[in-house]
């Protein structure tokens, strides 16, 4: 499948040194202004310090920490003295560390996840599975006690301690986490019962935030009103008899046709940091909360404009993503990557990096996106494309369009080196964000419940045709299709029910709904339930929305390239794609990359797959200079 003699390989180092970016994942401020963050290079993510100028790593063995969106539990917190942060090991025990010495020491021995965690007065509240799936327990500081405190037919989440009680989100086991959630306050007194502070039907409560000093009062976020939005609730006793919803939620903030989330109170209580996210760009905001509840904010009725509002500060903007902002003092810092930039703690409003780089200088080096929208069957799809680039005048270049995974995820300016690599060998790349993509309102992320491989198929194979018809030097003829797990499965179903595109990659995809039941985790298992119905009742949807049905019809090469590690998505699904490629004679390579999970991380594997795939991408889309300066090829022995 390759010629690398038609490929630039000047850029291979571009695409190494990006593999090998530290990439932040949350951070936390102490009581004394030091910042404890998690940071990712290379699958390998460790605590580190940040204080006064110096950054010191605080552990060696690994932690878990993943950045899922603007809903995100935490992963690291301080203790109430500042002395300790607690974290989750690489193998899921939750464990602190001594922000002076480096001292670890692992509370837990649960055999079960844990994924979220608060510490407070009375303990380390965490959510694990170690009683049952997402129950609730608290961990004494010194490891001798773990009492299960929440460990039902629920879901939890986002754990936070007020006074003596948690606040948390509960789900029905059956549900994704992003369908449907109630806000609840769990006592740790088990002769107390659990409080329902709101619930509605199909409405998910996320990221509840006790507010400072008042035993009562909770910010939380609900998308009720069809987008995110940040309210309040007095909380100050359980639901009435007979009123399942417990007090009305007051609204606190909200944006037109943005979601609002992620809400973080200061120490005094008057104020809320949020993000908003619009149009691919997730920017930060500071909204003045003064006096009760009942008084706050502009609301979320109102059609705020953050702009004008005299409540509100609009303290970092442009093409960026924020997450996990935090106060420290009277400033916030949250973790911002931009196209160009990976994952840092920054100071909002200045924009001031506040942890190191390893590789300084990719801004300089990449490629800026820009965003547009375009019409899929009276249905607006925004996508973010690197565009030819300047040198492109007076010639074609081909595109490749690349799909995002999830499916309820979403492309706008975040760090995508991938994408970026290709853009930087003079490819132009759309990232579609197809229905069931996030960051676009409740309705736009449910759009392909029980229409997956529909709709949202269509949008991607339109893909090629908008972008080509917006920029006069992309050659519509000339178009490839690459993305990995979702985008994986995408690929495999736009090669198969179009002839749109002239070649393929698919990466760590689901490709047979039917067997995928049986091998995925927990996770995977609701996401098939909630797109595509009951197992059981539905089984003809499972069969006739798998992308391995459309094998017989695929035309053109497809590469398949999967990890030997990956729980989600094990490579089972690429072996059982590639026996239904070869039955039907479809040109095809697998690639199998050991230890590898969910993505490829390590930099030897990033660089041999995408630049594998630029080989790929090189022999069937790119055309030969007509300059002659093109390599000569020696076959391999």
């Amino acid at each position: 499948m390759y010629r690398r003699d038609l490929r630039d390989t000047d850029y291979d180092g571009l695409l190494a040194d990006t593999a090998v970016a530290d990439r932040v994942v949350q951070a936390a401020v102490g009581p004394d202004g030091r910042i404890a963050y998690a940071k990712n290079r290379e699958l390998t993510t460790d605590l580190w310090l940040a204080a006064d100028g110096d950054d010191v790593r605080l552990t060696s063995g690994g932690v878990s920490a993943m950045r899922y969106g603007r809903t995100d539990a935490r992963w690291l917190d301080w203790s109430p003295d500042g002395d300790r942060i607690a974290f989750v090991t690489a193998d899921a025990e939750l464990a602190t560390v001594d922000a002076d010495t480096g001292a670890v020491e692992v509370l837990t021995d649960l055999s079960g996840g844990i994924s979220g965690l608060a510490w407070g007065e009375p303990g380390i509240a965490v959510v694990t599975d170690a009683f049952s799936r997402a129950s609730l327990a608290v961990v004494s500081p010194d490891g001798d006690r773990v009492e299960a405190i929440a460990n039902d037919e629920h879901l939890y989440a986002d754990p936070h301690w007020q006074g003596e009680s948690v606040v948390a989100t509960r789900s029905e086991h059956a549900d994704l986490f992003d369908y449907e959630a109630a806000l609840v306050r769990v006592p740790i007194d088990g002769d107390e019962e659990i409080a329902e502070l709101f619930a509605e039907p199909g409405v998910r409560a996320a990221c509840p935030r006790p507010r400072p000093g008042d035993d009562e009062a909770v910010a939380f976020v609900h998308d009720g009103s069809g987008y995110d939005a940040v309210y309040g609730i007095d909380g100050g006793a359980a639901a009435d008899e007979g009123d399942e919803s417990g007090d009305s939620p007051i609204p606190i903030y909200a944006v037109s046709e943005t979601e609002v989330a992620a809400p973080e109170w200061n120490d005094a209580g008057d104020r809320i940091v949020v993000t908003a996210t619009k149009d691919g760009r997730t920017h930060v905001h500071a909204v003045d909360v003064d006096g009760a509840l009942a008084d706050a904010g502009p609301g979320a009725d109102a059609e705020t404009d953050p702009e004008t509002a005299d409540d509100v500060t609009v303290l970092a903007s442009g093409d960026a993503i924020h997450g996990a902002p935090r106060w420290d003092g009277d400033r916030v810092l949250s973790v911002r990557e931009t196209p160009t930039e990976p994952p840092a703690v920054v100071d909002a409003a200045s924009g001031e990096r506040l942890t190191p780089s390893a590789t300084a200088g990719l801004a300089a080096r990449l490629p800026a996106p820009e965003a547009f929208t375009y019409d899929s069957d009276g249905t607006e799809i925004h996508a973010v494309v690197h565009p030819p680039g300047p040198d492109a005048e007076g010639r074609s270049v081909p595109l490749l369009v690349k799909p995002h995974g999830g499916p309820t995820a979403f492309d706008g300016f975040g760090f995508d080196h991938r994408a970026a690599y290709f853009a930087a060998l003079g490819y132009a790349v759309v990232r579609p964000n197809y229905r069931g993509s996030d960051g676009f309102g409740r309705a736009f992320r449910m759009a392909n419940d029980g229409d997956w491989g529909g709709g949202d198929l269509d949008d991607v194979i339109r893909a090629a045709d908008a972008t080509a018809a917006r920029y006069a030097a992309v050659d519509g003829d000339r178009v490839g299709i690459f993305g990995g797990s979702g985008g994986g499965l995408m690929t495999v179903n736009a090669l198969g029910n179009s002839d749109r595109y002239r070649a393929g990659a698919a990466f760590y995809g689901v490709y047979d709904y039917e067997s995928f039941v049986d091998d995925t985790d927990d996770v995977g298992w609701q996401l098939l339930k909630r797109e595509l119905g009951d197992f059981v009742s539905d089984l003809d949807a499972y069969r006739d929305a798998s992308p391995i049905r459309t094998v017989p019809d695929i035309d053109d090469p497809l590469m398949v390239l999967h990890g030997e590690a990956d729980a989600r998505v094990p490579i089972s699904q690429s072996e059982q794609l590639v026996e239904e490629l070869e039955k039907h004679d479809v040109r095809h390579e697998l690639r199998r990359y050991e230890g590898e999970p969910h993505g490829f991380g390590r930099r030897e594997n990033v660089l041999d797959a995408y630049t594998r795939v630029a080989d790929l991408f090189a022999k069937y889309l790119r055309e030969l200079p007509d300059d002659g300066s093109s390599r000569p090829y020696e076959p391999p022995e």
